[in-house]
């Protein structure tokens, strides 16, 4: 079966999305870099030729409360890995879940540019494209880091916007973690099961199983509305801690959902909070 183009598939912001065509031909662009969210032990065993590694599992800065770190920490991070605030960023790994968490940071951080791999490693792979095992590096750079707040929620943020009508959490782990009975990644939550009111749509539930490319806006947003999930309502998209509600928050800015923000610190922040109502 053919796959349609990225630009063919409706999306109101079909830029943060990138083909494997388009990034073949800009490998050796100085004004591209490209950034494998995998773990090292990925990286090291085979990875796009020019990708620096910036895991999507630990490679992010965070607070020890799960939210994001301080604009300094991350300017570090970047600037090691010579990317500074210009150019166009492209962020893959299989698609995975790591993906999301890095490419949402670098929006977060105030990066302009910012693009996954539709189809990921796999699909490139799959093409027959190079794969390299040597280490990208590139000089040390300055990235001067300007937070967008109004794509990241805050527990403050979360706690002030549950229970509000015009508000909806969407829970983007897998179904046996919603409802309790799952661990998912890293430690089991304190208190098992999801944020009181939230709806349930697995982030899995956006890519085609097959060619491992994002769905096409109609089918996103049927699956988005079926939920509840609306333009006109601020959705704040959490998971454990931040890489697959993540890709909820991208999907929602891909089709032009403008109240998304990304509950990063997520349900093992509000599961230990004293105050937070969970249900399962």
């Amino acid at each position: 079966m053919p796959i349609v183009p990225i630009h063919q598939r409706g999306y109101t912001h079909p830029e943060l999305l990138t083909e494997t065509d388009w990034l073949a031909e800009h490998l050796n662009d100085p004004n591209v870099r490209v950034v494998d969210a995998r773990p090292p032990q990925q990286y090291s065993a085979g990875h796009i030729p020019s990708a620096v590694n910036l895991s999507g599992t630990n490679g992010i800065p965070r607070a020890a409360d799960g939210e994001m770190a301080s604009p300094e920490e991350f300017n570090l991070v970047a600037g090691k890995l010579g990317i500074g605030n210009g150019g166009t960023i492209v962020v893959y790994d299989m698609p995975n879940q790591h993906m999301g968490l890095v490419a949402w940071a670098f929006l977060y951080y105030g990066h302009q540019d910012v693009r996954l791999l539709d189809g990921g490693f796999e699909k490139w792979s799959r093409e027959g494209r190079p794969v390299s095992t040597q280490t990208a590096s590139y000089p040390e750079t300055i990235f001067n880091a300007k937070p967008v707040e109004a794509i990241y929620c805050s527990l403050s943020h979360a706690k002030a916007s549950h229970g509000r009508p015009e508000t909806v959490f969407w829970d983007t782990r897998s179904l046996a973690e919603f409802h309790g009975g799952g661990e998912g990644h890293g430690k089991p939550p304190p208190r098992p099961g999801h944020v009181e009111g939230a709806v349930h749509l697995d982030w899995l539930e956006l890519i085609d199983p097959n060619t491992k490319i994002f769905k096409p806006a109609p089918e996103l947003r049927a699956l988005l509305e079926s939920k509840g999930i609306t333009p006109e309502r601020e959705v704040n998209t959490y998971c454990g801690g931040g890489r697959r509600g993540s890709i909820g928050t991208l999907v929602l800015k891909l089709l032009g959902y403008d109240n998304a923000r990304s509950y990063v610190a997520g349900f093992s922040q509000w599961s230990r909070q004293p105050d937070t109502p969970v249900e399962s």
